[in-house]
């Protein structure tokens, strides 16, 4: 699978890197395997600088939806995108459908986006 996920509970933070074609499936399967982890809370950083997805915007506002859970659910994390600026992708559209339900920035570096991923409280 070229979707790579590594879990700190120490940092409450967790990394995704995903290389090469990514389908809907691989990351639909991501996104089950983050939701049994329970870490919604945690801050995330994806990078997707080295993939691409076909995904629809239909297909990531269900991806969006499944991560929301019910009303009520426990807070979610931030999430720091790290992408290729001369390419729009999934981030792209994550950001837009996820616009105020958590704070999602995008970056170039990982650098930067650890950077921004620490000026947000641990909960």
């Amino acid at each position: 699978m070229p979707i790579y996920m590594d879990i700190s509970r120490i940092d409450r933070r967790v990394v995704i890197t995903a290389h090469g074609h990514i389908t809907a499936e691989e990351i639909a399967a991501n996104t089950k395997e983050l939701i049994e982890a329970n870490v919604p809370h945690f801050g995330k950083i994806i990078d997707v600088t080295l993939s691409k997805s076909d995904l629809t915007k239909e297909q990531v506002e269900r991806i969006a939806a499944l991560l929301r859970g019910q009303p009520g659910d426990r807070s979610r994390g931030p999430v720091a995108f790290v992408i290729d600026p001369k390419r729009e992708g999934f981030a792209n559209a994550f950001a837009e459908v996820t616009k105020g339900d958590r704070p999602v920035m995008l970056f170039h570096t990982i650098h930067a986006a650890r950077q921004w991923l620490d000026t947000h409280p641990r909960v």
